[in-house]
């Protein structure tokens, strides 16, 4: 991932390796960077949108705004917030709305029911950082011609960089299944052409953090976060678990 508000890696995926704990290594540079497309929105992805729109409402309550994206990118990014206040949901609840349009490019050993996602992110006051964030990142599998899966892990830059100007400790990202109901359920009923849309938890991780699920594995970072209970809602700049 690169850098909020500096310039993009000038460069599509690489395999440059396996971590020792068995995770792909990916590089971006180095080649003609794919750029981002532009284009009107066809009449089957605007339903496609009024779909996933009622799906969500259903999930996480009435809309309270959209963040809407400005460009005529392909997919085009929304991001929906959605106030505390639903069924228990004492958080805000930030979802993004459009990468699921397109199938991701995954490798040929990967199960094509993982070619659809949308992120989702949970914190206490919806904030303009927190939407940019999500935009950027929802539109980094199409404009490398990549994917983003559960476990994948990311540096914001090389090296990497704090995600937000106030949290100097987390500078990569981990993307895990959510652990809120009914929410991790939510392909069982949002599919598109057959292909259930995998909801992806963004988590901002220390540097020390992502270099433990390189080198033992997506358990030990799960095991670490149970033991130190960490908070699904995010609330800034933390101290690293390792």
């Amino acid at each position: 991932m690169w850098p909020f508000g500096r310039k993009k890696p000038t460069g599509g995926p690489q395999r440059v390796g396996t971590s020792p704990g068995g995770s792909a290594m990916i590089r971006y540079g180095g080649h003609e960077f794919d750029k981002p497309q532009f284009g009107v929105l066809d009449e089957e992805t605007v339903e496609w949108a009024k779909r996933r729109e009622a799906v969500y409402e259903g999930f996480f309550g009435p809309c309270e705004q959209v963040f809407h994206e400005i460009l005529p990118l392909v997919p085009h990014i929304d991001v929906y917030q959605f106030k505390p206040g639903y069924k228990d949901r004492d958080f805000w609840t930030l979802v993004t709305s459009g990468i699921s349009d397109l199938p991701m490019s995954l490798p040929g050993s990967v199960s094509k029911d993982r070619a659809r996602i949308d992120l989702v992110f949970y914190c206490d006051e919806p904030e303009e950082r927190y939407l940019n964030m999500l935009r950027a990142l929802a539109h980094f599998p199409h404009d490398n011609k990549t994917w983003l899966g559960l476990g994948h892990t990311m540096p914001n830059g090389n090296p990497p960089l704090p995600i937000f100007e106030n949290t100097p400790n987390l500078d990569s990202f981990l993307f895990l299944p959510t652990f809120v109901k009914p929410d991790k359920w939510l392909g069982r009923q949002l599919q598109i052409e057959g292909c259930p849309v995998v909801l992806l938890w963004v988590v901002p991780i220390t540097s020390k953090e992502c270099a433990l699920k390189l080198d033992k594995g997506m358990g030990a970072i799960c095991d670490l976060f149970d033991s130190v209970e960490h908070p699904f809602v995010f609330r800034g700049d933390r101290k690293s678990y390792v």
